[in-house]
């Protein structure tokens, strides 16, 4: 005959087992949880990186004046002595071809 004291232990082993099972469970949820954000900050650090570098090359070619004159040009901007033409573009006349 099985004492009462047994029934008790064997229901405490039977709960720490599942409670393990479940912290168990957990930390595997979280061990791919946290893979997953470290892929994903390693990315966009790359993705940061390669943003510096561009920036880096956009500083360097602006250093030169012939740069940034170039860009105040396609803004329309002139020196004070010159005289800036626009094209305007040409008008389109009717062919003889064409039906009105």
């Amino acid at each position: 005959m099985e004492r009462p004291i047994y029934r008790f232990l064997h229901l405490v082993f039977a709960l720490g087992t599942l409670h393990l099972l479940v912290l168990l469970t957990l930390e595997v949820q979280r061990h791919f949880q946290i893979r997953h954000d470290t892929t994903a900050t390693q990315l966009r650090l790359e993705q940061l990186e390669q943003r510096i570098h561009k920036l880096s090359d956009e500083l360097q070619v602006a250093v030169d004046p012939r740069y940034r004159e170039g860009l105040v040009r396609q803004m329309g901007y002139v020196h004070k002595d010159e005289v800036l033409f626009l094209r305007m573009p040409p008008k389109s006349t009717p062919t003889p071809n064409s039906s009105n």
